[in-house]
């Protein structure tokens, strides 16, 4: 029974993978159909009453490939069907002709040429022509002019042909433009091969299918679309017929004047287009254009009103003239919550630094602690007056001559004193006891003037570290990349075919991430569906997916371009022993930029105390990461902010800080005495360690983080931990461990904890965050 499950599952894969393997071969062949229909449908449009050009186009367009057979093929069917083998077999050579030379030059560097294939029609297609007949006149036309409307057409048919089929996704505007264009040609000479076949003797189906589609194309389009598809159209059906510029004229009248109507429901369009072509058949009646034009429009404008709303949003939009969105203001917008991000991080900086600041000014002056001192214990002696005013130079000299010895050994002896003062002072040991005291305060003081002189210098620096941040934030705001109107307009007409109006704005910021705004009451057409993220990815050209602080409201939706890379982080974390609370914190998040930041702050000594300053420590940075300050300076904005709250207290925080590009891999660990991090690269685990001190106990140019920059790649494996896990250069085991397969991070990080406490115990915090990188699925 196992035997024949396993079986079943093996056969029902092997049918899937067949399936999917048939995808491709389906799409071939629904191609190759494609090109056989066309070659005999281009076969048959006419030019100068005989001439067909437009057959042998599509054959050199299709190239050399089982399309170009198919179509080949077709067009020589085509050829025979409509003209006869005496006609016919002149294009038909030619087709043949055309497709020789695409198949003898298809593995050359000029058959990729843009104008290499074009040129094979034009020249075949004068070849042929010329061979084919030596008469000077034939129908009123010259020979000569019929064979250079043959080649002109022939050249540019392939030309447009190959840029509606081949021509790819449009990267500029005007290649946008030009493919639009390619493929409303390619339709028209399609209809004019068909404007010949007709029903009831009367309706052209060529021409009955060209006013249903100008119909749609005005209707979404508005007037210059009308316009512009109604002179193309025209132009092709007058060709076809060889008589006067009628269809020209009145498609063009009718699709510029419905146009003007296009706003006011499917009806009164159609309407007013039937009035505008009658208009136009009345007035042009002296040239024989008949009751069939009239007719045709009619019966065109009755399955205009039947088409369904989404066949028409979508015949619409392939000529519909996209706005322009509103990137540079969404880009601005974008910038300027930066910014606001940047002020609420430097108002929580001001806050922690005025509750601990102090303004007492104290002078350290040496020559002031006798005097201070005597004015403790002489104020109240009777022999004050005559040491201090009648023998004034005798006591400054003694005062001299103890000094040097009291400021050689930091205090004040009383044989330091001479024995002539110690004579006649009434109160020596007091005097003495004043002036140690005055010692003691004088060294406060002096060591309050050194911590004073640093924290000036860590505020010096912050202005360096604020024109950093205002540097990048002014490279933002002039970043070449701003809005992308190509993306724009594809965007816009997407949320046509939805029948959907919207503001748009698509942009990409300085790190060239793609962001897409759409403001609109009408979304529910485009969130009901559960694939609208594909089906925008499809549009504008990246895999997109939702931020994670979705702000999104009823009537506006935000989405940006999704990372290559994913993350797993775990974290795992042990306080010590007797402590209720760990003095280490450790925290991870995303920033708008597609940046993975860990953060790691161990407290200094255990406890609440060394809990609070972890915890602010990581609040801190984190608000200026998030904002988009780079983590170097942030990390020395960080030092500042603790020399600056730490005042003449002691709290010192060690910071492992590790940011992950998840766009490149590209990977950065910044330490301020922090314990050392492991990198596993495929097996080679690499041990980053740094030689700083902690944050807050230095400044100036000694106060920037150590940095390690590295890429790394999908299956890499970041271990960060504190002091408590890694305690010495003991690391075997946690090399071993990092070495064992493990997809769980969460159960690395609980694994390096429990073992780190085996060889450690539990005298210190422990904190491990493990992190792994892989390719996003």
């Amino acid at each position: 029974m196992a035997v024949k499950g396993r079986a079943g599952g093996l056969k029902a894969a092997l049918e899937l993978s067949k399936r999917e393997r048939s995808k491709p071969e389906v799409a071939r062949a629904a191609w190759a159909a494609l090109y056989f229909a066309l070659g005999f449908v281009m076969s048959g449009a006419r030019v100068l009453s005989d001439g067909a050009p437009f057959g042998l186009a599509m054959v050199a367009s299709a190239g050399a490939g089982l399309n170009g057979v198919c179509c080949l093929v077709g067009s020589a069917l085509g050829y025979f069907a409509t003209g006869g083998v005496e006609w016919g077999i002149k294009y038909v050579a030619a087709c043949v002709l055309a497709f020789t030379v695409a198949f003898v030059f298809m593995e050359t560097k000029l058959y990729e040429k843009t104008f290499f294939l074009p040129a094979v029609a034009g020249l075949v297609m004068a070849v042929t022509g010329f061979m084919g007949t030596f008469v000077t006149e034939a129908a009123g036309t010259p020979v000569i002019a019929e064979l250079s409307v043959e080649t002109v057409l022939a050249f540019s048919g392939c030309y447009f042909f190959r840029e509606a089929f081949h021509g790819g996704v449009p990267d500029t505007e005007t290649g946008e433009l030009r493919h639009g264009a390619a493929v409303l040609l390619t339709v028209a000479c399609a209809l004019s091969a068909l404007s010949g076949v007709t029903v009831f003797g009367e309706v052209s189906i060529g021409r009955f299918l060209a006013v249903t589609l100008l119909m749609a194309c005005a209707m979404k389009g508005g007037v210059l679309t009308g316009a512009a598809v109604g002179t193309a159209l025209g132009a092709a059906m007058d060709i076809a017929g060889g008589g006067a510029p009628f269809f020209t004229m009145a498609y063009a009248l009718s699709g510029m004047l419905s146009g003007v109507f296009s706003k006011h429901g499917r009806f009164v369009f159609a309407l007013s287009f039937v009035l505008a072509d009658a208009v136009a058949a009345v007035c042009a009646w002296s040239a024989g254009a008949g009751v069939a034009p009239l007719f045709e429009v009619f019966c065109a404008s009755v399955v205009f009103l039947l088409l369904p709303g989404s066949l028409l949003n979508g015949v619409g939009v392939l000529l519909n003239p996209a706005q322009r969105g509103s990137g540079e203001s969404g880009l601005r917008r974008y910038v300027a919550r930066h910014v606001q991000s940047l002020s609420d991080a430097y108002g929580e900086l001001y806050q922690a630094v005025r509750r601990n600041a102090d303004d007492t000014v104290n002078d350290g002056d040496v020559s002031k602690v006798f005097d201070r001192a005597a004015d403790a214990v002489c104020v109240g002696c009777a022999s004050k007056n005559r040491c201090w005013n009648a023998e004034y130079q005798t006591t400054l000299a003694a005062m001299n001559d103890a000094t040097s010895a009291m400021t050689a050994r930091g205090t004040l002896e009383l044989d330091d004193l001479p024995e002539h003062f110690r004579a006649r002072c009434e109160m020596p040991e007091a005097f003495v006891t004043a002036v140690n005291g005055e010692l003691r305060s004088r060294a406060s003081r002096m060591q309050f003037k050194k911590l004073l002189a640093e924290n000036k210098t860590a505020a010096w620096g912050q202005y360096n570290d604020i024109a950093l941040i205002l540097g990048r934030v002014s490279k933002e705001l002039g970043s070449i990349s701003g809005s992308d109107p190509l993306a724009e307009r594809r965007l816009i007409r997407y949320l046509r075919t939805l029948d959907i109006d919207a503001d748009t704005a698509v942009y990409r910021d300085a790190g060239g991430r793609l962001r897409a705004v759409i403001e609109s009451g009408q979304l529910s057409p485009l969130l009901n569906d559960g694939e609208y993220l594909d089906k925008l990815s499809a549009v504008l050209g990246v895999r997109l997916c939702k931020p994670l602080d979705d702000r999104n409201s009823a009537g506006r939706l935000t989405v940006i371009e999704a990372e290559p890379l994913a993350v797993s982080v775990g974290i795992a974390a042990m306080k010590k022993r007797g402590e209720k609370v760990s003095g280490d914190r450790g925290t991870y998040f995303k920033t708008d930029a597609g940046v993975l930041c860990v953060i790691l702050s161990d407290g200094m000594g255990c406890g609440d105390e060394a809990a609070s300053e972890s915890e602010e420590c990581v609040s801190i940075l984190e608000k200026f990461l998030r904002a988009g300050v780079e983590p170097g300076t942030a990390m020395k904005i960080l030092n500042s902010v603790m020399l600056l709250k730490s005042a003449d207290d002691w709290g010192f925080v060690t910071v492992d800080l590790m940011c992950v590009n998840l766009f490149s891999g590209e990977t950065c660990f910044y330490k301020y005495g922090a314990a050392p991090s492991y990198v596993m690269c495929g097996k080679t685990v690499r041990r980053i360690k740094g030689e700083t001190v902690a944050a807050g106990y230095s400044a100036g140019e000694g106060a920037a983080p150590d940095v390690v920059r590295m890429k790394l790649r999908p299956g890499s494996t970041a271990l960060i931990a504190s002091d408590g896990v890694v305690g010495d250069d003991n690391d075997v085991w946690l090399r071993d461990l990092l070495t064992q397969e493990r997809e769980d991070m969460k159960n690395l990080a609980k694994a390096a904890v429990s073992m780190a406490g085996e060889f450690y115990g539990d005298e210190d915090d422990r904190t491990v965050l493990a992190v792994r990188v892989e390719s996003r699925t």
